[in-house]
Parts: structure tokens; C-alpha cells; sequence
């Protein structure tokens, strides 16, 4: 194994240290509101063998400023990378914070040593803070290279959408990209059931309710293949895609605003939403658990992503009165009835109001903002939503 001082010069020859540079105070991190996408490398592309670039952005939702990223193995200095990628497309939907124009980031590493266990990137503040940005686990990335690589071939058999299509659900026309978030999405969506009690290898039903074009269903599809899949959705278009591309063992039907679905009673181990109650008013909600309670069997789960506290203060930073209204009510909205099930119809939960809602149901997880406790989630299945786990008892 190389010891850590033959880490340090290993990278010394390749990065050479800019002088002027001290080690920054750590910032209390227990509460740091870090938001960021880690675009690449994907899991199942990041090369063992060779460099690997990455991508992505990060901006602080506050009044500190990111400067650069330090990034580290086993805690011995790499280098450091600015954080200064001008970002439109990420800018327009946070005008609070004005950090957010140029937030993003690309650096490439050099083929790593053998005995790297992991790549440690932490974010250092314009004030000479600092607080953990992510971790990426080269040691598990090792462990699973045969499953990737099977994952890989399978995808490659399998069709994908239209750029066209993609835009629909993903607000964006690139098919590879599309195609590339897959794998990550459902190995950490299956990480928030297995933290919460969810033994993947026991489910025999799962519904995606909102599926769009069945991305994540693929992706359960491939991974885990002995699960009966299942998908429903408002959009016809979407809905005969997958119907006419996908292999038959996804089954997707197209589903109306309200209930009921076409699904028999107590016929489903788990079903998830993303990001679909954040698009619906609370009484159309309540109409969908009563029904989800039809279909799920008595202790089964419901994964769910919300929008939370995070979503209130970026959305409504110039209407006092709706943060209030959250801050008392615990639920807000935004939209107009017509625009139900759309993009502009936007509604907030907080913890405590999920937990009334959900009557007949436990919170056997909690993701705050998609994240552990202890560290960031990288690739999100929600943009920085909440999400939760939670298991159906009877009423």
C-alpha cells in the first residue's frame, strides 16, 4: 500500500503547489446549506485506469461565497480548483443568490494510485472557510465494476427517447445524459429504502407513480430484475413511448389526475414519487394516499420526494407572508387550479405536515434535502428535495 507522505509527492509532480497558500479554518458544518449537482464522472463511468474529469455546480444558499474546491485522498492535498464557471442555466432559477451566475466547476484528476480508497472534496469560502462538499468512494467503486459493466451492456440493448421527449420530464434535450443518470438514480434511490428498512431483494411489486417516459423503471429493470415493474402517468405521449419501446417486463399505463388506477387491491410491495406531489393541490394529494392504501399491501413502503423548507425560502425570498405561512401551516402553495400537475403549480411540505398527512403511515426515513445526516448524496434523485420513506401500518 503507498503511504501517505508517497501520496503527497505523487501529486506534488503532477500539481504543483501555488504559494501563498495556508490551510483554512473549518466552518461549522452541521447545518451548511450546500446546493450542488455532481454531473460527472457517473458511477458506472468513472475510470479506474485513467483521468477522470469532474463537473458540476455548487453554491452556497446564504451569503458566503464559494471560492474554490479542495480536493484530497486519505486527507493528503491534491489541489485546489476554482469554482467560477459561469451557470445561466442553474442562475435562472435561484435570482436570490447571486453566486449561483458563476457556480460551476471542472477539474480532471490523474490516473489515481491502486490504494486510493476515496476522493475527498471539501468547499472553501471567500472568508477562508471551509465545509465538506462530497466524498467519492473509489473502494466501493471497485466492488461494483463487474455489476457496472453489466449494467452498461444492458442499457445499450435498451431504446432511449427523443431529445424531445427528455425535455419533457428532464427540462433538457441531451439523450446521453438522460440515459447516464439511470444507474446512479436507482442505486441511491434502493440506499434510501435499504437505510430505512427496505430489503430490495424481498420485493416482488413497485409502482412508479409518475413514471414519464420510465426512466427509473429501466434502471430497476436492469438492476434488479426479479421485481414486477409497473409505471402510470398523466402524459399520453410519454406513456406510448414507453408502451411501444420498453421491454415487457415494464408495464406502463396511463393514468388520470385523480383516482382510481388500474391496479387490484393490495398488489404492490412499494411505490414511489418523484417529484410528483410537489405539482398538486393538497386535495388531489389526499385523494392519492387513500388510493395508494388500496393498492400497497399492509407494511409496504412509499418513497416520495417533497418539496421542503429549502424550496420555501429559494421560491417565495420576496413574499414574507408565504414563508410565514409555511413557517405556521407547515404546507404552502403556488399556482393557479388550472395549472394542476404542471410545472407551475408548486406545493411545500415540512416534516411535521407530512406526517398528518400520511395518516396509516410511519416515517421509517427521512432524507433532509436528499441527504444523510453525515454527508452529501451524490446524484440526486430530486434537486435538493426532501425525501422520505415511509411504511403503510392500517389505519
Amino acid at each position: 500500500m503507498m503511504s501517505i507522505t508517497s501520496l503527497s509527492t505523487f501529486f506534488k509532480k503532477i500539481f504543483p503547489r501555488h504559494s501563498g497558500q495556508s490551510k483554512p479554518t473549518t466552518a461549522n458544518t452541521s447545518a451548511i446549506p450546500l446546493i450542488y449537482s455532481l454531473e460527472s464522472p457517473k458511477y458506472q463511468l468513472f475510470d479506474l485506469n485513467g483521468e477522470n474529469t469532474f463537473s458540476g455546480w455548487v453554491f452556497y444558499f446564504g451569503e458566503k461565497v464559494i471560492a474554490q474546491l479542495a480536493v484530497s485522498t486519505e486527507n493528503t492535498p491534491i489541489n485546489h480548483f476554482p469554482v467560477n464557471i459561469p451557470r445561466p442555466d442553474i442562475a435562472t432559477y435561484v435570482s436570490s443568490i447571486p453566486a449561483a451566475q458563476t457556480c460551476g466547476f471542472s477539474f480532471t484528476l490523474p490516473v489515481l494510485p491502486v490504494s486510493t480508497e476515496n476522493i475527498q472534496v471539501d468547499v472553501i469560502f471567500t472568508d477562508g472557510t471551509n465545509a465538506p462538499f462530497f466524498t467519492y468512494d473509489l473502494n466501493y467503486l471497485r466492488v461494483q465494476k463487474p455489476n457496472f459493466i453489466r449494467y452498461q451492456e444492458k442499457m445499450q440493448q435498451i431504446p432511449m427517447p427523443s431529445g424531445e421527449l427528455v425535455y419533457l420530464t428532464q427540462g433538457h434535450t441531451f439523450v446521453e445524459e438522460y440515459q447516464n443518470t439511470i444507474i446512479p438514480a436507482v442505486l441511491n434511490m434502493q440506499h434510501y429504502l435499504e437505510k430505512s428498512g427496505v430489503e430490495i431483494k424481498k420485493l416482488q411489486t413497485l409502482l412508479d407513480f409518475g413514471c414519464g417516459s420510465a426512466r427509473l423503471l429501466v434502471g430497476w429493470h436492469i438492476i434488479s430484475p426479479h421485481v414486477r415493474l409497473y409505471g402510470c402517468d398523466l402524459n399520453t405521449q410519454l406513456i406510448e413511448w414507453a408502451q411501444n419501446n420498453l421491454p415487457e417486463a415494464i408495464h406502463c399505463q396511463l393514468n388520470g389526475l385523480h383516482p382510481p388506477l388500474p391496479y387490484h387491491d393490495r398488489q404492490f410491495d412499494c411505490l414511489y414519487l418523484i417529484s410528483v406531489f410537489t405539482h398538486l393541490s393538497l386535495g388531489t394529494q389526499k385523494q392519492w394516499i387513500e388510493e395508494f392504501k388500496r393498492i400497497l399491501r399492509i407494511g409496504g413502503h412509499i418513497l416520495i420526494t417533497l418539496h421542503g423548507e429549502l424550496y420555501v425560502q429559494n421560491t417565495f425570498h420576496q413574499q414574507p407572508e408565504k414563508i410565514q405561512e409555511f413557517a405556521t401551516t407547515g404546507f404552502v402553495k403556488i399556482g393557479q387550479p388550472t395549472e394542476e400537475g404542471a410545472n407551475q403549480y408548486g406545493a411545500y411540505h415540512s416534516f411535521a405536515f407530512v406526517k398528518k398527512l400520511f395518516a396509516g403511515f410511519n416515517i421509517v426515513g427521512y432524507f433532509p434535502k436528499g441527504n444523510e445526516t453525515a454527508h452529501n448524496t451524490l446524484f440526486q434523485i430530486a434537486q435538493s428535495q426532501d425525501v422520505y420513506v415511509l411504511q403503510y401500518v392500517g389505519e
